[in-house]
């Protein structure tokens, strides 16, 4: 209601019949208004609206803009004849041209019932899903063209859910409405000329009910009405009092909470209510009034900036100082009569039907059957019950009626959230744990939202949840040495999840965030219920001895506190404590994504069990999980899979395989990292990017037997590990074994598609796909002088105009690395040369490069020499210095050295050198290309020292085979025998 402090009440929130629906998001009778456009749309403002309005962002498809394109060149009729509904898991900050849409996301297909021409080169489209539609949630929203099979054009509208028809409950209607932007597009589309009506969007509509419902007040009681004496004026010693009440005016609702006074003269005059409110204000502000004094008559009326003011005279004060009440005597009502008005309202936009009407509920009342909405301390509750009301928690926890318990969900805005804050002073529990547990519950069996509003709350219990969605904004701080939250099935958390582990806990070897499911008793019977359809996004989980406090990055004053681990899915949650029941358990179709962890021993987890009692009984198993843009930082194994694979018996138990585990971003700590990756499974995906691994990091990604079976038993195999946009500079070797690691080498893929230490050839390793002596990977060969320094049998030297610079560290320009490079101070005149001998083996080359970054040259030229073993020029190049110069594609082959030169510098500067680079072509035995082994004399020969072995052709009409033989000094062709 308005709180009137003053003559005027505008910095006074109140809440009017127009304000309450608005604000609640309903149209009387439960039906929710949803638009991508707010406000009306007409012929003059549609398109400046659209620019101006927060609607989310509409994207034509690249068919979609060849289907209208085709269709104009044609001259035919588009028809854009469905919008159609889904929900995207890991949907994308913006929506695409090229974006595809899957057959199981799809939610609803509905009609497009609505075509408008806003002007020619705009159309708007719009649906309404009415109330019996659903029930289904959607963050996704396309026009979609059925007789060409083509998506036209897409948003993404924010997380909706669409409910429907219940018993006592009705759902709630969406109206859905496009804008569609394209050339002479309402020419293809057959759109009409939007008509005068103001029905189009869905406020429109609003504004209609709104309407209807002041038109049925001033029907009822007439245009202003006043109850009892609200707003009755009396004089009193010369001034005049105007008395506390309530009051319609034209159908609009006022209050005066407190008697107001004024002290006026020059008599006579009138005393008038003025009451306005903006009409066109989407926002839906209340009504406001002002009491004011004027010696005229006042007429309704409408300023410029769409205000409209409604004026009742409530009496004249005579020139003697006497007052003639001029309120409509006939339509001063009793109190009771617009109180139940109000209980109408709000039944209609919450859906509920309110018991009692008038008053708040007591104990003693009979609550009849039908109602599922209480009023209790002048607030409406959420509760389905009816009989004798034998008690009402002094907190609005819960009421007790015929001796049972129902929890009281607030009411407010109509919405079905339960905050964990309803139990914050709830005497029977004192943890928050425990109360998070108890409101989960209530949840569960209610259909509710589970909300964890945006504060801190410190817990000491395990939470575990199943069956719910939790709005989770606020931090859960835990306090004792347990496992933090347990997720078991068809959980979606949502919001901002946040997870702190205490400053306060000193010591911590559990889990932060687990998904598990054990055995539970349903119906009386012990069933397996599997840990499936969890769904967690931009959850954060932090150690709280990690210091953020001015310092962006955090500092840690103790290490060893690092431990514990983030978030696991662990199929055995016996294992941990958390049931005393074995059984089958598998952790299934779970999606993670946006997850940040900071300072755990294992950030995160996915391990499989063996039960040790009965070993060949049960089968547990984490597979087909995804888990998608995780980082960590400050960890010892930043990704575990934790799979023997096999039970004794030899069948398979304890397995994790078939998990997508993409856009891993790990930062390496200098104090207490390890490895990226420790793998015991199979046939799992890993994207990773992993920073800053140092000089003497070894095993970085590990693939190990988590059992004792024999070798080729149970091997962590078929799994792909593709590293991109590392950080690697100080990796040693040419071959990437310091790396990569495997019990068994050669049974997983590694792929380096990154910038940085990417298809690398080395000399010292045989060009296999994995060496059981060196544990090498060896993928193609772009990058070839990537770590050049390091590498075998070759040599790099800079020279500053002619004398060796031998204190320079050049290892950053072969690194790849844009961010770091070689920084060379230049005077005027100055000439550097990186000289890069390749003594080991020769090498032909595609091209030569050379990245400067950082630099701000005003001039200067680049020479790039190839020199063969005899020292002879095979290619040479002199281009203007730039941020990248590049050879092009050429063919160099037998190339020894190569020598880029720096000069033509003009002035005093800076040179930094971020990368020398070069492609090769003889890198693939596949391209049919052979080469001498480097050491040879017969450098320029192919050479075969196996005794037998020779050069076998195929004769391409009968497909003969033929070997190139040699005896006694003939050369021969020798058919070989199959």
């Amino acid at each position: 209601m308005s709180k009137i402090d003053s003559i005027s009440n505008d910095d006074n929130k109140g809440i009017s019949r127009r304000s309450f629906l608005r604000s609640t998001t309903m149209i009387a009778g439960g039906a929710t208004a949803g638009m991508f456009i707010p406000g009306a749309i007409d012929k003059v403002n549609a398109l400046d609206l659209m620019k101006h309005s927060n609607q989310p962002e509409v994207i034509i498809t690249a068919k979609g803009r060849a289907l209208i394109a085709k269709m104009q060149a044609q001259k035919k009729i588009l028809l854009i004849d469905s919008m159609i509904f889904a929900y995207k898991l890991n949907r994308g900050k913006a929506p695409t041209e090229n974006e595809l849409l899957q057959p199981n996301e799809i939610v609803h297909n509905a009609k497009i019932q609505q075509q408008i021409r806003l002007s020619e080169d705009a159309i708007a489209l719009s649906t309404t899903l009415d109330s019996d539609v659903g029930p289904f949630k959607f963050n996704w929203s396309c026009l979609y063209c059925s007789e060409y099979d083509t998506i036209i054009a897409i948003t993404y509208p924010k997380l909706t859910t669409k409910t429907v028809d219940g018993p006592g409950v009705k759902g709630n209607t969406l109206i859905r409405s496009f804008i569609l932007n394209y050339s002479h597009i309402a020419e293809i589309t057959n759109s009409a000329i939007m008509a005068a009506g103001p029905s189009f969007m869905a406020h429109q509509r609003l504004d209609n009910v709104e309407n209807l419902a002041l038109q049925a007040i001033i029907d009822q009681q007439g245009k202003d009405w006043f109850i009892k004496n609200g707003f009755m004026v009396l004089p009193m010693e010369g001034v005049y009092k105007v008395m506390a009440g309530v009051a319609y005016i034209s159908g609009h609702r006022i209050e005066l909470e407190n008697n107001r006074i004024i002290d006026a003269s020059n008599k006579p005059f009138y005393i008038y209510v003025d009451a306005y409110k903006n009409n066109n204000d989407i926002d839906g502000l209340e009504t406001k009034f002002n009491i004011i004094i004027s010696n005229k008559d006042l007429k309704n009326y409408v300023n410029t900036d769409g205000v409209h003011h409604y004026y009742c005279k409530l009496c004249q004060v005579m020139t003697d100082g006497s007052v003639s009440d001029l309120r409509p005597q006939n339509t001063v009502v009793d109190k009771g009569w617009a109180e139940a008005q109000d209980h109408q309202a709000i039944e209609s936009v919450s859906g509920l039907k309110i018991y009692p009407i008038s008053r708040n509920l007591v104990v003693g009342d009979t609550i009849p059957e039908g109602y599922n909405g209480l009023r209790i301390d002048d607030k409406i509750y959420r509760v389905t019950c009816n009989g004798v009301v034998d008690k009402i928690d002094t907190n609005a926890t819960f009421v007790i009626v015929n001796k049972n318990k129902y929890f009281l969900q607030p009411c407010i805005e109509g919405q079905s959230f339960y905050s964990i804050d309803n139990l914050e002073h709830y005497a029977p529990l004192s943890d928050w744990g425990d109360k998070i547990n108890y409101a989960a519950e209530i949840c569960r069996k209610g259909g509710l939202i589970l909300l964890i509003p945006n504060k801190v709350y410190r817990f000491n219990k395990t939470i575990e949840f199943k069956d719910i969605n939790v709005q989770w904004d606020g931090t859960l701080e835990l306090c004792s040495n347990v496992i933090g939250v347990v997720l078991k099935y068809n959980v979606n958390l949502f919001g901002n999840p946040f997870i702190l582990r205490s400053r306060s806990l000193d010591h911590f070897d559990q889990t932060m965030m687990m998904l598990t499911s054990s055995k539970e008793k349903i119906n009386g019977k012990w069933r397996t219920k599997g840990c499936v359809e969890n769904k967690i996004t931009q959850l954060k989980i932090i150690n709280g001895w990690i210091e953020y406090h001015n310092h962006s990055d955090g500092i840690v004053p103790d290490k060893t506190k690092l431990t514990g681990r983030g978030l696991a899915l662990l199929a055995g949650s016996w294992t941990v404590g958390l049931s005393t029941q074995r059984s089958h358990e598998y952790v299934w179709r779970n999606f993670v994504s946006d997850v940040y962890v900071d300072g755990f021993e294992q950030p995160y987890v996915l391990e499989a069990v063996i039960d040790d009692i009965n070993p060949n009984r049960w089968i547990t198993w984490v597979n087909g999980n995804k888990l998608h843009n995780l980082c960590a930082r400050r960890f010892k194994q930043g990704f575990v899979v934790k799979s023997p694979l096999l039970r004794p018996n030899g069948k398979i138990g304890g397995e994790v395989a078939g998990n997508t585990c993409a856009s891993l971003d790990f930062q390496w700590s200098k104090d207490n990292a390890q490895c990226f990756l420790s793998c015991e499974g199979r046939n799992n995906k890993f994207e990773l990017m992993g920073w800053d691994a140092p000089k003497t990091a070894t095993k970085t990604i590990r693939f190990l037997r988590g059992n004792t079976f024999p070798a080729g038993y149970a091997e962590a195999s078929g799994n792909i590990v593709e590293l991109y946009g590392a950080t690697l500079r100080y990796l040693n070797g040419s071959d990437l074994s310091p790396l990569v690691y495997e019990t068994n080498p050669g049974l997983n893929t590694f792929i380096a598609e990154g910038s940085l230490a990417r298809n690398i050839m080395p000399e010292s390793s045989p060009p296999t796909v994995g060496s059981a002596l060196t544990n090498s990977y060896i993928p193609k060969l772009d990058n070839f002088l990537a770590f050049i320094n390091d590498r075998p049998g070759c040599h790099v030297k800079l020279l500053k105009n002619g004398h060796l610079q031998s204190k320079v560290d050049l290892a950053p320009m072969f690194d790849f690395n844009p961010e770091s490079s070689v920084r060379l101070t230049v005077d005027k005149g100055d000439e550097y040369q990186v000289v890069i001998s390749l003594d080991g083996s020769i090498n032909h080359f595609n091209m030569v490069g050379s990245t400067l970054g950082y630099n701000k040259l005003s001039a200067g030229k680049i020479d790039i020499d190839l020199h063969d073993r005899h020292k002879k020029s095979v290619y040479s190049s002199r281009q203007i210095l730039k941020t990248a110069n590049v050879t092009g594609f050429i063919n160099a082959a037998n190339i020894k050295t190569i020598v880029i030169t720096y000069s033509g510098f003009e002035q005093v500067g800076k040179l930094n050198i971020s990368a020398v680079y070069g492609q090769t072509y003889n890198r693939n035995a596949s391209q049919g290309l052979m080469t001498a082994d480097g050491a040879c004399w017969m450098q320029d020969d192919i050479k075969i020292n196996k005794a037998g072995a020779g050069v076998v052709i195929r004769d391409e009409v009968n497909g003969q085979l033929y070997r190139i033989a040699i005896a006694n000094g003939e050369l021969k062709l020798e058919p070989v025998k199959k």
